[in-house]
């Protein structure tokens, strides 16, 4: 057992070892499939509130029908900004780019049919009139991995820090993890030198393809840039400086006058979704164009001008669903930031999810390793749901991070170790038993005794059994007779063997070989049902047995065995005895050395099969059975009536009562008739029992007050 916990200890610590190097040095597989569990807690949780604060103005397929196909004509957006203006929009973010001039527009038009412009409508201008009128913000993208030849100037309104702490300012540690852009795409000069501000569109997908983590500050040409989601926000807390602490050894955050939003190395939003598509409100564009709205659906609210639109190319895939527009992303974002119930990863993660897969495995190895299987297995189960629960609460109360693959991992190894392990020991303990009963007990015993082996068969404990042993009569002088030992050894192999075989097939058990003798007990280390007859029925079956194995003994050696056999049933107590380093499983107490008397009684009664009152008050069939006597063995003080059966019924019809009334008159000390009856029986069949009895009545006919109806022995 100690090595079983030694082995459970060193797994444990391998898996430990195992879980943490993974977890440190993870592939993208590997965070790509924990962000996958994590978003089944999204889809387990479902939908929450989200703030009244955040508009969306979709571009909607009823707007494209109505007003015609993307792009639309400036002067038509110019409307639909005036219009939100006019109902009191608090700020209006636009996830939309123009990237280039309005071919519809008249200007455009004649300039490219060659007729003077200069006094037709110019869409483009008229559109940048209305931005500078209004509280609109701008979008641009960064590309990431191309060069652009962009030169326009995004002019920040705000003023952008980032401050690295706790670290060696000159290997720019920190500050390398920020996303960095190598190109721009923005609007055209006239509309984007017209925004109040402006901040990137980038929704970044994971290599999953997933938006889980918005940025909310990229960098380019050693600039930092917002997002517009974080633009809009500073703007609404009217704060001109936003500061990125780029920490060592802390979280990273961005302050934005009293707010401090926490972000990963990657200055990224994790992002706590509300839930999926169309979760916020939408109203669609064609609804304000024509003024068909509340205007307390818009007054002071966050307006977010985008597309659901599907031709239009702005769905992306999120924890919930796989077609989220893009606008809705940055509402999320906002929303995040107001209600600061963004996603987080704790002060010191690593440590402590390390310190999470430590308690996990230590537990687990506590339960699998000392409870039974079947408990272990409820046990994993009722862990797994709390570990869940565990998770649900950290993420979604407490807002933060953990690592959901390795915590379940070390759940799942642990588990998984500790069976094995324990599957590998009862296996090798099973093996062990059947080595210690192999020799002992039928097969069938034996699949049973391997089936509960889990139930401390071998513990010692009190049981009622029933009592075997016989033995060779005269087998000192057979042995002299056989005088070669290898004879002697193949004689008692062909003795043995079929006597062994008829106590397995009755479900009986071997304790030990005592030279010529065999000892065995039914009723355990299992029960045995009608233990008493199933041990009566063995013994006579190897009387009969001895006749065919006298045959074989009589063609090889000349000789005939003869066997006395005692069976008595009884409390004994049994188990795995013997010393620390040697034992045996066996019975012992007082009801043992009965039998063992019982055994060797048959020569003075000239019997083959003697049993116990104990033994016959048990029985449930019909035998041949005649009482023999009533005897104090050696080394026992209490009497016991004895009992002799018959393989068959050896005896004429009129012998058995005869019998029995001649014990009766001998028991009631009618000495002289008792004598008749005894020697007429035994001039009708001569018999070692009848002549017993007559030499007895003799005895005490001349000393009458020596008489006692117990009879004591004084040898084994």
């Amino acid at each position: 057992m100690k090595k079983m916990y030694l082995y459970q200890i060193i797994s444990a610590i391998i898996i430990f070892i195992s879980i943490d190097f993974a977890y440190i040095v993870p592939s993208e597989n590997i965070k790509a499939f924990d962000s996958r569990l994590r978003d089944f807690f999204f889809i387990s949780r479902g939908e929450i509130p989200h703030s009244n604060n955040i508009v969306i103005v979709d571009i909607d397929e009823k707007s494209l029908k109505e007003f015609g196909q993307w792009p639309w004509s400036r002067d038509v957006v110019a409307e639909l900004l005036a219009n939100l203006t006019n109902m009191g929009a608090g700020i209006i973010g636009l996830d939309i780019i123009f990237s280039e001039s309005d071919k519809s527009s008249p200007s455009s038009i004649a300039k490219k049919i060659g007729i003077d412009k200069n006094e037709l409508e110019d869409y483009d201008k008229i559109l940048a009139d209305v931005i500078a009128q209004t509280p609109s913000i701008g979008g641009y993208f960064f590309d990431m991995d191309n060069q652009t030849q962009d030169d326009i100037f995004l002019a920040l309104k705000g003023t952008f820090i980032e401050i690295n702490s706790n670290k060696d300012s000159s290997t720019n540690k920190n500050s390398a993890q920020i996303l960095n852009a190598k190109g721009v795409h923005t609007n055209i000069e006239i509309l984007q030198d017209s925004f109040y501000s402006v901040g990137f569109l980038n929704n970044t997908p994971d290599s999953a393809g997933v938006v889980r983590r918005v940025p909310l500050m990229i960098k380019y040409q050693n600039i930092l840039y917002p997002s517009l989601a974080l633009e809009m926000v500073r703007i609404f807390q009217q704060t001109d400086v936003v500061k990125l602490h780029n920490e060592a050894y802390d979280r990273d955050k961005i302050e934005v006058g009293k707010l401090n939003i926490i972000t990963d190395e990657n200055a990224r939003l994790i992002v706590n979704f509300r839930g999926p598509a169309h979760h916020f409100p939408y109203i669609s564009a064609s609804d304000i164009l024509h003024n068909d709205v509340n205007i307390s659906d818009i007054e002071g609210k966050f307006i977010l001008i985008g597309t659901s639109a599907v031709g239009l190319s702005d769905l992306k895939a999120t924890p919930y669903d796989s077609l989220m527009p893009g606008v809705e992303i940055h509402a999320n974002v906002i929303d995040n930031i107001l209600q600061d119930d963004f996603l987080q990863i704790p002060e010191g993660s690593v440590a402590l999810n390390i310190f999470i897969f430590l308690g996990i495995i230590i537990l687990g190895l506590i339960l699998f390793t000392f409870l039974r299987v079947q408990y272990s297995l409820i046990s994993f189960i009722t862990l797994s749901f709390l570990l869940y629960y565990f998770l649900y609460y950290m993420l979604f109360e407490k807002y933060i991070v953990l690592n959901i693959l390795f915590s379940y991992l070390s759940l799942i190894l642990i588990y998984l170790s500790s069976t094995i392990i324990n599957f590998a020991f009862i296996t090798k303990a099973q093996e062990d038993i059947k080595k210690v009963f192999a020799k002992k007990v039928s097969k069938a015993v034996m699949d049973d005794l391997v089936n509960h082996s889990d139930q401390a068969l071998l513990k010692p404990r009190d049981e009622v059994v029933s009592i075997f042993f016989s033995d060779i009569r005269g087998f000192t002088s057979i042995s002299e007779k056989i005088g070669n030992p290898h004879s002697l050894i193949e004689l008692l192999n062909i003795y043995m063997t079929p006597m062994v075989k008829e106590i397995d097939s009755s479900g009986g058990t071997i304790d030990k070989f005592i030279g010529d003798a065999i000892m065995a007990y039914w009723n355990a280390p299992l029960k045995v049902k009608n233990h008493a007859d199933k041990a009566l029925k063995s013994a006579i079956n190897q009387i009969k047995i001895l006749k065919t194995v006298n045959k074989t003994l009589e063609e090889k050696y000349n000789l005939n065995l003869d066997i006395g056999i005692g069976i008595n049933t009884g409390q004994v107590t049994i188990g795995d005895m013997g010393s620390e380093g040697r034992s045996d499983y066996t019975i012992i107490g007082d009801q043992v050395n009965l039998a063992s008397r019982l055994e060797s009684l048959n020569k003075l009664y000239g019997s083959n099969i003697i049993i116990s009152k104990f033994t016959k008050d048990e029985l449930i069939n019909n035998y041949f059975i005649r009482p023999l006597d009533f005897v104090k063995v050696k080394g026992k003080n209490q009497a016991v009536e004895i009992f002799e059966v018959f393989t068959f019924k050896s005896l004429s019809t009129d012998q058995i009562p005869k019998y029995r009334y001649a014990l009766n008159l001998y028991r009631h000390r009618e000495f002289n008739k008792a004598r008749i009856l005894f020697q007429k029986l035994n001039a009708q069949n001569k018999s070692t029992l009848y002549q017993l009895y007559i030499d007895r009545c003799e005895k005490y006919i001349k000393s009458p007050n020596n008489f006692s109806i117990v009879e004591t022995m004084t040898t084994k």
